[in-house]
């Protein structure tokens, strides 16, 4: 698969599950960014830029904390970036601007933003030091560089599950690139190459309990799953979704189905 080939599943993929993404059974998108204010060290005027913005969950936490800042939002999918502008309305944020953008290629001067985000976002390219240089040119020097991805034995064991019935339908999931990100040492060699100083990590549970298994569908439904699934016919989902619900479903411990998931985040300097 080529770049644009690879950039067209991407902005196909998030267009279809945008009206879903963040929702319930994905309440970890938003625990994640709750903790982003603390991450940054901001003063409350800064221009900050955020990749890949998705539904605009980190953009709409970090703006309430610049009151003379502005957030400046960017995303390749136009499904994403609509939930987003509902978003930033619904909340009534006067300094969230929102933007049909590539990642790889940012639109803006170099060294305009005062600081930068990018969750979950850079493990979805190969050449994520490349993608972390752009970001970073991006930012003036001093600037704060923040990003994140999930934690190594994130999902675990509800997505080997899903992978071992998966491949049992003639469907073969890609590497999760995720995993490049998964531990602090990883971010650490990540930022070293981009010429970032002053790197601190920072790692956050943001899991919960599932009363009911279908709460774990919500997730493969509204996530980077559903290219998976979709690869099926309808029979063959129909019976997918009811012996993968079944597995899932006997993991209940008398409280919940845990869901393990935890945040990685990484912060840096502009040199």
């Amino acid at each position: 698969m080529d770049d644009a080939q690879r950039k067209a599943q991407i902005r196909t993929t998030f267009d279809t599950v945008a009206e879903g993404y963040g929702s319930a059974g994905m309440e970890f998108f938003h625990k994640a960014a709750a903790h982003l204010p603390r991450v940054f060290a901001l003063q409350g005027h800064e221009q900050l830029l955020d990749v890949a913005t998705g539904t605009g969950i980190a953009a709409t936490a970090l703006a309430p904390h610049l009151p003379q800042g502005r957030v400046t939002g960017i995303d390749l999918s136009d499904g994403m970036l609509a939930q987003a502008r509902a978003r930033v309305q619904a909340l009534g944020l006067g300094n969230v601007e929102l933007h049909a953008m590539d990642m790889q290629a940012i639109g803006f001067d170099d060294a305009r933003f005062d600081a930068a985000n990018c969750s979950f976002g850079l493990f979805f390219l190969p050449d994520m030091a490349g993608l972390l240089q752009h970001i970073v040119s991006k930012v003036k020097p001093g600037g704060q560089i923040v990003t994140c991805s999930f934690y190594q034995g994130s999902f675990e064991p509800l997505v080997d599950l899903f992978l071992q019935r998966i491949q049992r339908y003639g469907v073969n999931p890609p590497e999760f690139t995720w995993r490049q990100l998964c531990l602090e040492e990883h971010y650490h060699a990540l930022y070293a190459r981009a010429g970032l100083t002053d790197v601190r990590t920072h790692r956050h549970d943001v899991g919960t309990l599932f009363d009911h298994a279908d709460a774990w569908w919500r997730v493969i439904w509204y996530a980077g799953f559903r290219g998976l699934v979709a690869q099926l016919g309808e029979a063959e989902l129909a019976r997918f979704k009811q012996e993968h619900l079944a597995e899932i479903g006997a993991l209940h411990n008398g409280q919940g189905i845990p869901f393990n998931v935890a945040a990685l985040f990484a912060s840096g300097r502009v040199a």
